[in-house]
């Protein structure tokens, strides 16, 4: 399948008649990405969080309506930037101006109506009250929602909240009891001390005329505003159009050598290894679970800051070298798109092979290390022998200490002699040989256990998805993110 690409401005416009098939993404998070906030807030047209094709689509519509030559997408202008300086000191100015007659009309009319008791029912104490019902809105909501294989009738008895601090979950308590104290109980009744589901939606529509009211507040100088705001919107997606389409469309930045994707959060630095291929995580569980379909290797690590009171999860791809020394606990640094340096502790590793070398060498060192246990197994059971052997040599007058000591002599000589008629066997067996043949026979062996594990991890490697990863981080992504050997150095560059 072609992949779509933006050399000249008509390739802009008519990206609307190309099919969406085509498009490497079909929807993203606002957050979690490092590009122009402002920017992805006025895409976001219907305010979910979220970009999508078609308002993506009615971004270029905007700019050819406004009368913008889509090629200036290409040319970088240093005037675009003044200009935007400019009217973003007008909207601040704004709240400086005086409004007209009728805003100021509008706003009194608005305040008078806060004041009805339909609308506060609380009086002065409705918008505390509200507050605390936001904060554990989400929560009490996905407590009293049925489980989709609920039956019809059931003869389980109705949920019921506590409204005291026995029984809750200690994240919730103080979240809870402040609720229960602004908003459940003046509500409700002083007595109140659980909480059902229809004691809920009664809460839930007793403030619904005051958040009706509070998002109908008039904004004065609302035509000036809205004149700003769509010469803001054209110049910020004439200067950052194009980039955001080179990593939503195409991917072309992902695969630019020299450049960063809007997803990639940073670099981190870690066992000899730069990895770049660094994504925002909110949920570690959640992402690991998706994560491993991408078949690649990926470690989580809790990043943290003395400057920075909250900390940070992130992920990063390892591509190149080996994963041997990377493990929960293990300890690097990492480095975000603004500079700053982070401590990172590795937190969870989900394996995979990352290379062929790797995978040329992991038969032989599993080979070692069976080799290791059985040795450290047999001279574990032997010192055990020997053990009970001398302690009950003790008890007998040192007779079977004496056996011991013969039977350990003994067992070191068959191990002597085993090893002894191996390096016979071997010696036997090159015994007329040249040297180049030795070297053949030798390289024969080494390839006939190492060249399947190559062979299979070749196979591997080459369906490396980082889609699956994006995914996992909140985007739609409609197509395969593969990358070759030559791209996997640059996303980790070894020592």
């Amino acid at each position: 399948m072609s992949v779509i690409e933006f050399k000249k401005g008509e390739d802009i416009a008519k990206l609307a008649e190309i099919d969406r098939k085509k498009w490497f993404a079909l929807s993203m998070p606002v957050k979690g990405v490092r590009f122009d906030g402002r920017m992805l807030k006025l895409m976001d047209s219907d305010g979910d969080g979220r970009i999508r094709t078609p308002e993506v689509l009615a971004a270029i519509d905007f700019l050819v309506k406004r009368g913008v030559d889509l090629d200036e997408l290409f040319k970088p202008c240093e005037d675009d930037a003044k200009k935007l300086a400019e009217i973003m000191e007008k909207e601040s100015d704004l709240a400086k101006v005086e409004p007209s007659e009728a805003d100021k009309k509008a706003l009194a009319d608005w305040e008078a109506k806060g004041r009805d008791k339909a609308v506060s029912p609380l009086g002065d104490k409705t918008a505390e009250a509200n507050g605390a019902l936001a904060d554990v809105e989400q929560t009490i909501d996905a407590f009293f929602t049925p489980p989709e294989d609920m039956p019809l009738v059931t003869e389980d008895a109705d949920k019921v909240l506590p409204l005291a601090k026995e029984h809750l979950n200690p994240k919730h308590v103080e979240a809870i009891l402040a609720f229960a104290e602004k908003c459940a109980k003046p509500i409700l009744g002083a007595d109140a001390k659980t909480l059902d589901r229809l004691a809920w939606k009664k809460i839930k529509s007793a403030f619904a005329p005051y958040r009706a009211w509070t998002a109908a507040k008039p904004v004065m100088n609302a035509g000036v505003i809205g004149a700003l705001e769509e010469e803001e919107k054209a110049l910020r997606y004439k200067m950052h159009l194009l980039e955001f389409l080179e990593n939503f469309v195409n991917m072309k930045r992902l695969y630019d050598e020299n450049d960063m994707a809007i997803f990639q959060t940073g670099v981190l630095r870690i066992d000899s290894k730069e990895m770049n291929l660094c994504f925002h995580v909110d949920s570690e569980a959640a992402h690991s679970a998706l994560a491993e379909k991408s078949k690649c290797c990926v470690i989580y690590l809790k990043l943290s800051r003395p400057s920075e009171s909250a900390t940070r999860s992130v992920c990063a791809v390892v591509t190149a070298g080996a994963i041997g020394r990377l493990y929960a606990g293990r300890n690097g640094v990492f480095y975000d798109r603004d500079g700053k340096d982070w401590e990172a502790t590795v937190t969870k590793v989900v394996e995979s092979q990352v290379s062929l070398s790797e995978a040329f060498w992991a038969p032989w060192r599993k080979l070692g290390e069976g080799l290791a246990s059985s040795v450290k197994k047999f001279l574990g059971d032997r010192q055990a022998a020997v053990q009970k052997q001398v302690e009950a040599g003790v008890q007998n007058g040192g007779q079977a200490g004496g056996a011991a000591m013969a039977s350990s002599v003994a067992a070191i000589g068959i191990g002597v002699g085993m090893a002894g008629t191996a390096v016979a066997a071997i010696a036997a067996s090159v015994k007329g040989m040249t040297a180049l043949q030795v070297a053949v026979s030798i390289l024969a062996v080494i390839l006939a256990v190492s060249l399947p594990s190559v062979i299979l991890t070749w196979f591997k490697l080459r369906q490396r998805d980082i889609g699956a990863i994006l995914n996992a981080s909140g985007w739609a992504v409609n197509r395969p993110m593969k990358f070759s050997m030559k791209r996997a150095a640059g996303f980790t560059r070894k020592a």
